[in-house]
This record gives C-alpha cells, structure tokens and sequence, in this order.
C-alpha cells in the first residue's frame, strides 16, 4: 500500500546488492537501478557508492535507512491496528527462530496460526541464537524464539515454552536403575 520506492531502497541498503534486492523483490535489476536513481533525484544526493560490484551506503543513505525503518514501524502498526477495528488481519509477521525452536516448536504453532489467520504471510528465518537476536536488532525480523539464556540489553526476552531435557541410557546401563544420578557420576561413562 505504501511507497514501493522505499521497500525497494529498503532491501538494497541491507543486502548491499541490487541482484539480491531484484530477486527478493521480485522485479528486475533495471528496475530496482530505476527506483534507487528516482529517489537520489528526489532528493537530489546520492545514497550508494559504488565501486565496481561493491556498494556501500552514504552518510544520506544511512540517514534514509534509519528513517525507512522507523516508517516501516509506523506502518505495520498502522495495517494493525486498522486491520484489527475492521475485523481483518493481513500483513507480513517475520519470525525468526533457533534451528532447533523451527524444527521442533514451532510447525504446529504455525499450522494453528495460519488456520487462524489465512491472510497473513509468515516469513520464517532460521539460524542460530546469536544470529536471530542480530536479526532482531537489524529489524529483517518481527519476532525471534530462540532456545538459550542470552541476554541483550536491547532485546525484551520473555518465556514462551518451558524445555526439558531427559537422560536416556540402554536398559542395562548401570544407572538405569538409579532413581537419581548425580553430575559427578556421568563423568565415568564419558568416551572421547
């Protein structure tokens, strides 16, 4: 609904690569060259420099990329909560989750959730703990599940499963007929 010209921006200065932003945009290379040369003449500054295949923002292009952010924000608040006085719910969540959280939590929740929500588009990022948070912070992502007890101070962490480990052994172990096992027992059964 809103301008296409700063989505178009938008994925070129995170991927820094015009052929990328073409493919995840789904138009061509001209056309993505197109839009990012309209808006350098709008504003009559450029936004890339360019050497050779490489290139890299400018102060102006940072400054564009910090506000396009704050507007995708506003954006997706506003489809939200204009979406919800009407009854309708579309749009775009990007999740991002842990390898094991997207293997093993989270397909039935978004079964549930797309039977729910037929008209959202879900978008799921998977990689490690470290790499989600960093998408995070990068905003490529609305929310991230990871497993872990990493803490950033930029990062709102809240539980959303509680995970159990269990300790599975042969029937004949010798510490399978224990009702409990202490740490310092495991180390006899360690092989390197």
């Amino acid at each position: 609904m809103f301008d296409f010209r700063l989505q178009v921006f938008h994925t070129v200065a995170k991927r820094l690569n015009f052929t990328k932003a073409a493919d995840e945009l789904f138009i061509t290379q001209p056309a993505v060259t197109k839009h990012i040369h309209e808006i350098e003449h709008y504003f009559k500054i450029k936004l890339f420099d360019r050497n050779g295949t490489k290139i890299k923002l400018t102060p102006a292009g940072e400054t564009l990329l910090q506000h396009t952010e704050q507007l995708f924000v506003i954006y997706r608040t506003l489809e939200f909560e204009m979406n919800t006085l009407s009854q309708s719910h579309t749009g775009k969540l990007r999740l991002g989750a842990s390898t094991t959280v997207a293997q093993y939590v989270l397909p039935p929740v978004l079964a549930a959730f797309h039977k729910k929500f037929p008209e959202i588009t879900i978008t799921l990022l998977t990689n490690n703990t470290e790499q989600i948070e960093l998408a995070l912070q990068e905003k490529v992502i609305d929310i991230g599940i990871i497993e872990g007890q990493k803490k950033k101070s930029y990062i709102k962490y809240t539980e959303f499963v509680k995970d159990e480990i269990v300790l599975v052994s042969h029937i004949n172990n010798p510490l399978a007929k224990k009702l409990t096992i202490q740490p310092e027992e495991l180390k006899r059964f360690l092989y390197y």
